[in-house]
């Protein structure tokens, strides 16, 4: 088994982990890959490592490994080089504390507008003896109970100041905070980080009350039911990358749930799993052809197999298969022959 080159741009004789990593990509990755990685971080320096070696490690099969290390370059959390036989032989880490927070702050600058800052205000940090001072507002106390009441637990200081963030800072009424954290809770997803995305996709959308999120929630349910439905997950929330496939599909693709639900039948029928990025390829190659409707699909394929189809005119291949007992030359008999040559030898 060849082994593989792994290098970084800095060695520890620690195992360190970059909080780029613990707080953009951590979260939203395949646990398994974030083994490989931290597994990768923990051999900087061993020149003997293979792909055996990370999957006997992490009770992990190889093909396993090589998945994670292709992730974790299309991430560019590493990068990986490929030797002739198209495997992996070279591994550098990437400094992420370094070239991916100044990339992550240049899409930031770039994706938002300067006329849009203004709109989004900035978290600010709350004392704790601000906290004490707003908790003697009774409809922030009771607020308050209740967020904890959802959580079953104990609110820290900080987790208290995001929820006072929704309120005075995002302007959310105590309602809307209550569905929001009722929601999201609902949905598996206990984290006050995880509560504060989706206020500020509310915000954004300029939902101002209950009846809106409600709203929009159910809309937003039944583009997710399209998708589940036609993989067949049932026994999980989806992940917010899984949620921003689905969100791109409808609205940068702009298409309609058919078209969507087809492309994910298409990928079960290949892949016989769920995988959100192959039917985001078939859907950004229908939108590339101009392909927007089942219709325009069906069409498509129609005229794809007509290019593979056998010109007319083209010599038809022999029917007889390629085995030893054709490969023989084979005899032709004449039976009424036959016949009058038995009757003449009897005679």
């Amino acid at each position: 088994m060849k082994t593989l080159t792994l290098s970084s741009g800095k060695f520890n004789n620690d195992t360190l982990v970059s909080n780029v990593f613990l707080d953009k990509y951590m979260g939203n990755s395949n646990g398994e890959f974030v083994k490989v990685y931290l597994y990768l971080l923990r051999c900087l320096g061993n020149i003997d490592i293979s792909l055996s070696d990370i999957a006997d490690k992490l009770n992990l099969t190889e093909k396993d490994v090589i998945r994670a290390l292709k992730y974790w370059d299309k991430q560019k959390v590493i990068s990986v080089t490929l030797g002739p036989s198209n495997e992996p032989e070279s591994i550098s880490i990437l400094p992420l504390e370094e070239d991916n927070t100044i990339a992550m702050q240049a899409a930031t600058l770039t994706a938002i507008p300067s006329s849009q800052e203004d709109k989004e205000p900035k978290k600010p940090s709350y004392s704790p003896a601000q906290i004490r001072r707003l908790k003697e507002q009774e409809d922030i106390k009771e607020l308050l109970f209740i967020v904890e009441q959802y959580l079953c637990k104990t609110l820290t200081s900080t987790e208290m100041g995001t929820v006072l963030y929704f309120y005075k800072d995002l302007g959310f009424s105590t309602d809307l905070i209550e569905y929001l954290v009722e929601y999201c809770v609902s949905n598996q997803h206990n984290s006050l980080r995880y509560m504060e995305k989706v206020a500020l996709t509310w915000k954004e959308k300029g939902i101002t009350s209950v009846a809106d999120a409600k709203n929009s929630t159910v809309i937003s349910n039944r583009r997710n039911l399209v998708v589940t439905r036609s993989f067949g997950i049932g026994d999980r929330t989806l992940t917010p990358i899984e949620l921003d496939f689905i969100n791109r599909w409808y609205d940068e693709y702009a298409f309609d749930g058919e078209i969507i639900e087809e492309a994910c039948k298409r990928t079960i029928l290949s892949l016989s799993k769920p995988n959100f990025s192959y039917a985001d390829g078939i859907l950004k190659k229908w939108k590339a052809a101009n392909i927007h409707t089942l219709d325009d699909a069906k069409k498509a394929d129609i005229g794809f197999k007509a290019k593979i189809t056998v010109p007319v005119g083209t010599k038809p291949m022999p029917s007889t298969s390629n085995n030893r007992f054709n490969n023989f030359s084979q005899r032709t008999y004449n039976i009424a022959d036959l016949e009058r040559n038995l009757i003449s030898n009897n005679r």
